[in-house]
């Protein structure tokens, strides 16, 4: 189908379950609905770096991963401002069917950045390479002709590149995909993309990015996840307590039990929500995209294997400390840390994953990376709830054992010396990808 297909599509109907979502009359169809929502967005995360990849020369890509990432973090600067402005209003609308309250407001709010992407991927052009792979080489020719003309402001007829050739193994491929058509060539294409996966010389490096995404997603997403109910726990125990206090003694429920149920009742539940929520989401959101744009400039310049070895390193560090040093300012800065280094660390693995699995098999290695990431957030999620009121040093001590063993994997990725030029063959070709 294409990436541009998926991308596309994918996000138009995202917009569609936002906005039904926002006027959902019970809390069952907002949940399908949500659900639907999700399942849309994942193919378009699988599409999106595969498509940036393959637009995106050899020696540049770590830079456009890197700042493309920094550029979601907008996202969630988005949600944070637009929650601050609007779930804190008390206005009530009568529309007969709903009751339009805040909260839907915000919600529908959020579909604007999926309208966004839409429009932007159906201006954009279908992948080259993956056109070439399919066996269409006269319409990869036209996207190379349409980005030369656009890079350069000239004319497509200046376009000196006559002809193309896919990489020799995904010739196979091309083959199989112009002749099987129907149900069971479907079949056959998927078991195509997936088989070759598991077996020499791709299996090795697929286990590794796996191991890797899901501990990275453990620490990012959890994290993240819990920041808002870290923070406002320490907030809680220093109101009640003066002087220097280790992460755990403020972490734990049971130091800020006696906070807790004085200050509740048993009266009607009310929402109340203050700006102390919505803030360490909006400062990560700021931060993230200046560490990104730093580590565009200074990943280039080193092998990536090594960085993302250092990057675990540091962050393993960060972890180590939490439970060492006494100091609630100290201890929030070291978690928004490991959040702010592994959030490169996921960007410069795409980056290695998006070069060690050719275009034919590229998505599905994508997609498994998702999936392994999705389940290294349900685990980390499902870790913080159960360890932190009880195990709390255990927990964090977990975390930077992981981070310690993921400096040691990036060694093993069997990398391909980066190209000085892009991908194409031919100085003329190659000058063009490295433009686009």
């Amino acid at each position: 189908m294409g990436r541009k297909y998926v991308l596309v599509r994918g996000m138009s109907l995202n917009v569609l379950m936002y906005v039904l979502g926002a006027f959902a009359p019970n809390f069952w169809t907002f949940c399908v609905l949500k659900v639907i929502s999700g399942a849309l967005s994942c193919p378009a995360m699988i599409a999106t770096f595969p498509f940036l990849g393959e637009l995106t020369p050899s020696k540049r890509r770590s830079q456009a991963f890197l700042m493309t990432s920094s550029m979601k973090t907008l996202c969630i600067l988005y949600c944070g401002l637009i929650g601050w402005l609007t779930l804190q209003g008390t206005w009530r609308i009568d529309l007969g069917f709903v009751i339009f309250t805040p909260w839907r407001l915000f919600y529908l709010l959020c579909g604007i950045p999926s309208l966004l992407c839409a429009i932007m991927f159906y201006v954009a052009p279908e992948s080259p390479k993956f056109l070439l792979s399919k066996g269409r080489q006269d319409e990869s020719m036209r996207v190379l002709r349409k980005i030369y003309s656009v890079n350069y402001g000239k004319p497509q007829e200046n376009f000196t590149v006559q002809s193309i050739s896919a990489e020799e193994n995904e010739n196979r491929n091309v083959a199989s995909t112009t002749r099987n058509k129907g149900a069971a060539g479907t079949l056959k294409h998927v078991f195509d993309q997936t088989v070759p996966l598991f077996k020499p010389p791709y299996f090795k490096s697929l286990i590794l990015c796996l191991f890797i995404i899901t501990t990275i997603c453990i620490c990012f997403n959890s994290i993240f996840v819990w920041l808002p109910e870290l923070t406002n726990r320490m907030a809680l125990y220093k109101e009640q307590n003066e002087g220097r206090f280790y992460a755990c003694e403020m972490l734990m429920r049971d130091s800020i039990l006696p906070t807790i149920t004085n200050t509740s009742s048993l009266s009607e539940c009310k929402v109340n929500l203050t700006t102390a929520v919505f803030v360490p989401n909006i400062i990560i959101s700021v931060v993230l995209p200046v560490v990104t744009l730093i580590a565009s400039v200074v990943v280039p310049l080193f092998d990536r294997r090594i960085v993302l070895a250092a990057l675990f390193v540091i962050c393993g560090c960060m972890g180590l400390s939490i439970n060492w040093v006494p100091n609630a300012t100290f201890v929030v800065m070291m978690i928004g840390g490991i959040n702010a280094f592994t959030f490169v660390a996921y960007n410069v693995l795409t980056t290695i994953t998006i070069e060690l699995f050719p275009t034919y098999i590229r998505a599905t290695a994508v997609s498994l990376n998702m999936v392994a990431c999705r389940f290294g957030s349900i685990l980390g999620s499902q870790l913080f709830s159960l360890l932190l009121d009880s195990l709390c040093t255990l927990l964090f001590n977990l975390i930077t054992g992981l981070l310690f063993c993921c400096a040691v994997v990036p060694i093993f990725f069997d990398l391909k010396k980066q190209p000085k030029q892009g991908d194409l063959p031919g100085n003329k070709a190659t000058e063009v990808e490295g433009q686009s």
